[in-house]
């Protein structure tokens, strides 16, 4: 499918629309496994999921990762981890599933198999997955509710779902200040009405909607990092990692209207981040929960005797 022009994004949420996303920042290599310089914070936050994931998974599970992108957990899945070498095993199968063929097609890895779908539609035989990972994605789901359902329906005996979602956003000023930034500035962000937002859901509500799928909340293992900034141009390496549809939002915009948002940053940032122990720097927090998801297991029926 051919990407959308930078000057026309596509419905939020569509195939078009996660195409041409990822084709943009591909080409600028700032997604956070592309590049020279690694984005701290989404560098930080992918190795703390592929940690969480690669206890759950075991050696030769079959993992799917849904709204896999352009694959950097994938990757991470498919790879033995440097220091732990013997954790991920050539028996592991990764399944990348995203409803964007673009980004899938630069996947290029052993032990990774690529799958198109919806994610309310996988196209997978039921049972036969022993862990569902999905990184920054569910609140970007029009129905994370039938996601859920249709991904418990996947579960092998003994499998879990992974879902990251964000902390307060209090605690994550790296993705708000700019995201508010650009809001008011880019038609393109303005959210459809009903769409959720990516605070909207706390693990107390993902417990809520993954219940009629019948499935529970099992643990929460909680992360953070802070990303230290020096101009606006760190800012927005470290923004666009973490907040793709804002990112290629402001690519597309016209030079004069980008060069005025990074003039008008550090007085944004001033306002709202502290500076570290280098005045030069400002400390920009990202903070998030790690929430495995298992099928609820029913209730032991006591017979009684005598």
């Amino acid at each position: 499918m051919t990407a959308p022009s930078p000057a026309s994004p596509a419905t939020y949420g569509s195939r078009a629309h996660w195409d041409g996303v990822h084709a943009l920042l591909e080409d600028r290599a700032l997604l956070e496994d592309g590049g020279s310089v690694r984005p701290k914070a989404a560098g930080a936050l992918l190795d703390h999921m592929a940690a969480v994931a690669d206890r759950l998974a075991g050696a030769d599970g079959v993992v799917m990762d849904l709204g896999a992108g352009q694959g950097a957990l994938a990757r991470a899945l498919a790879q033995p981890a440097p220091a732990h070498p013997a954790l991920t095993q050539p028996g592991r199968l990764v399944i990348a599933s995203d409803i964007a063929a673009g980004p899938l097609a630069a996947i290029r890895a052993p032990g990774i198999a690529g799958l198109v779908a919806d994610a309310a539609r996988p196209a997978l035989k039921p049972g036969v997955v022993d862990l569902i990972t999905c990184l920054r994605g569910l609140w970007t789901l029009p129905d994370p509710a039938g996601v859920l359902t249709a991904m418990a329906g996947l579960l092998a005996p003994g499998g879990h779902i992974l879902v990251q979602l964000w902390d307060k956003p209090a605690r994550c000023r790296l993705i708000g200040t700019g995201a508010a930034l650009l809001g008011k500035v880019l038609p393109d962000l303005t959210r459809p009405a009903g769409e959720a937002g990516p605070f909207d859901i706390d693990p107390d509500g993902l417990a809520a909607l993954a219940a009629p799928a019948g499935l529970e909340l099992v643990a929460i293992e909680d992360g953070a990092a802070t990303a230290e900034i020096g101009d606006a141009a760190g800012y927005w390496r470290e923004f666009d990692a973490l907040a793709e549809t804002a990112a290629a939002a402001r690519l597309r915009a016209p030079a004069a209207l980008q060069a005025r948002l990074d003039a008008a940053l550090p007085g944004v940032l001033d306002r709202v981040l502290p500076r570290g122990d280098d005045a030069a720097v400002w400390q920009a927090p990202i903070a998030w929960h790690l929430c495995t998801l298992a099928p609820r297991m029913a209730p032991e029926t006591v017979t009684p005797t005598g």
